[in-house]
């Protein structure tokens, strides 16, 4: 891990916590202010319509107001697990950053004392960070298309062509085996999610990983973004069909000329199709010519991410402490007993992740001790020696 510099930390006077629904048409109109001031906060994320459509359903979402000299410097939308401050919407919002003007830095220790917190958690953070905080950096991957679909294309298929040949070769054999499969974006109905939904549920059972959806607020929280009325921001899916009968589909939030793909899903039948990434394809090609310039991929390392994205920026995943917690030290003791080196490090950061999505999504006591009992017998199962 490294420290990352920030800037001068602005002077703080007063902070207030504010429910959602309290958020005024003033703060509504400062936010968009600063946002559009800002041009690293460029996506859906960091628009107040997506906070005021999670906070209904998102357990214990608050807004921070912080005061500089009097006025409103800026805001943060959070939620707290477990005495740790999380961003508003975690595990499932991918990025998030303090709205405010440029430049402005604010006092985080005062931020987590007024919320009632010890540690700032986070992964996925835009802008400048608190010098004590301890952060790694993480890579935007995203597909530009200023210039276009066929510009894009062809400065992606230059530098990965080996991996384009395989697309075409997919879609060829898409065309031939089905008679092509139909494509359509729409807005995210109940039988799309809920098919999404039920085959994430079922790769998190086999994987071991914890899910997601479990809680339930989860769910709730995209229903919400599905039924935003306007036409410029919310979910929306790229869906494969053949014959009426689902093949694959991304759930996606836009947000006027950007698309955050972010929850695909394909019927495993179709796995040498490679359905998933044809349809990405697709949801570019057919978006580009309309207007939007930028799908972002997330930060994630899957294979497919490389080819087909370029570095579009920069965010940060780690902590900042106020008081030294049980909890963090626990993980430390989790993972002492592996070799030192990178290994470590790697396995360090995978279990810090792996409790911080347990802890972002369940409320309860019960679903919080059921998903670490889950966690602790996989990882006993992978320490098993391989029978020869």
């Amino acid at each position: 891990m490294s420290l990352q510099p920030s800037s001068h930390v602005s002077a703080l006077n007063r902070i207030e916590i504010v429910q959602i629904r309290d958020l005024t048409e003033r703060d509504a109109g400062q936010w968009t202010q600063w946002r559009m001031q800002r041009p690293e906060l460029v996506g859906p994320y960091f628009d107040i319509r997506y906070v005021r459509a999670i906070g209904a359903d998102v357990p214990g979402a608050r807004v921070a107001r912080l005061y500089s000299e009097g006025k409103v410097a800026g805001y943060f939308a959070y939620q707290i697990r477990a005495g740790v401050l999380q961003p508003l919407g975690a595990p499932l919002s991918d990025y998030h950053a303090l709205i405010s003007a440029p430049g402005y830095v604010p006092d985080l220790n005062a931020l987590l004392k007024a919320a009632g917190a010890k540690r700032l958690d986070f992964q996925g953070w835009v802008g400048a960070m608190d010098e004590q905080g301890q952060t790694v950096k993480l890579q935007r991957r995203a597909a530009l298309t200023p210039d276009g679909f066929d510009a894009w294309y062809e400065a992606q298929n230059h530098e990965h062509h080996k991996f384009f040949k395989n697309i075409g070769r997919c879609e060829r054999n898409i065309v031939k085996d089905f008679g092509g499969f139909d494509f359509a974006w729409e807005r995210v109905t109940p039988e799309v999610m809920d098919w999404i939904i039920g085959l994430k549920r079922e790769q998190y059972q086999k994987t071991g990983l914890h899910d997601i959806f479990n809680c339930g607020w989860t769910r709730g929280m995209l229903v919400n973004l599905a039924n935003l009325p306007g036409e410029d921001y919310g979910l929306r899916a790229g869906v494969f069909r053949h014959e009426g009968k689902l093949v694959a589909a991304e759930i996606s939030l836009v947000d006027k000329d950007s698309v955050h793909l972010w929850f695909p899903a394909y019927d495993p039948a179709y796995y040498r199709y490679s359905a998933g990434i044809v349809l990405t394809m697709a949801i570019i090609r057919h978006l580009a010519p309309l207007g939007y310039t930028s799908f972002d991929f997330g930060t994630g390392g899957e294979d497919y991410k490389s080819p087909m994205t370029v570095h579009a920026g920069e965010c940060l995943e780690g902590s900042l402490q106020y008081a030294p917690r049980l909890s963090s030290r626990m993980v430390d003791m989790a993972v002492a007993i592996l070799p030192a080196g990178a290994r470590l490090e790697q396995a360090r950061l995978s279990l810090r992740r792996r409790v911080n999505i347990i802890r972002s999504t369940e409320v309860s006591l019960a679903g919080w001790c059921r998903a670490l009992i889950l966690l602790v017998q996989r990882g006993l199962r992978r320490l098993k020696p391989v029978k020869a």
